[in-house]
Parts: C-alpha cells; structure tokens; sequence
C-alpha cells in the first residue's frame, strides 16, 4: 500500500467502515510509515476531540495518542476474531463436505448392494 491510498483510508478507518482486508493493509502500513500514522493522527484527534466536545462529558479522556494505541489495539484483535471465525467456518465446510462425500459413497453402496438379486 502507498501512502496516497493510506490518506483516503484514513477516514474510513476512524469511523470503523473499512473493509477487513484493507484495514489490516491500512494498520500495517501506518506501523511502518510515521508520515501516515501521524496523519492518522491528527484526524483521530481532532474526531475525537469534535466527539467529546458533543458529548460533553465530565470525565473524558484527554490523551487522544493513547486513545489511537487503544483503537488500533482493539482492530488488530477484531481482524483476529474475523480471521478465526472465517477458519472455523472454512473448517466447518470442509467437515460438511466430508461428511456428504462419505454419506453418498455408503448411499451408493447401498444401492449397488440392493440391485444385487
């Protein structure tokens, strides 16, 4: 991914739209690039700040970085959980698909053994 990608991700990525491939593409190219991650930062930011000035809540929480670092964590792990429910499901599949194979050969056999007279 390209920086000038990385920039039209960006507000995607603070409203939670991007897709899941793009994103762990997104969150890989910020960890390498500082130029992007501190774009990204600065509109988180400045969201952020916007979010809590609407909100207007007594206890909010001033150290928008940290708030980044808690966001990306919380992406990595739901691109984890993604990834792991997509296996499960794949293994899933392929347990069904087995069981089908093995529910027609024993059908099939079946029928053979009843055409026999």
């Amino acid at each position: 991914m390209d920086c000038r990608i990385a920039e039209e991700m960006v507000s995607k990525y603070i409203n939670h739209t991007l897709p899941l491939n793009d994103l762990e593409d997104f969150l890989e190219h910020i960890e390498n690039c500082s130029s992007c991650y501190d774009e990204l930062a600065t509109y988180f930011i400045v969201h952020k700040a916007m979010q809590q000035l609407d909100e207007q809540k007594e206890d909010s929480v001033l150290d928008f970085r940290k708030l980044l670092e808690e966001d990306i964590r919380k992406s990595r792990k739901y691109i984890r959980r993604k990834k792991f429910h997509r296996a499960v499901a794949a293994v899933a599949v392929c347990a069904l698909i087995a069981v089908l194979v093995v529910f027609l050969i024993f059908v099939i056999l079946e029928i053979k053994e009843g055409i026999r007279f």
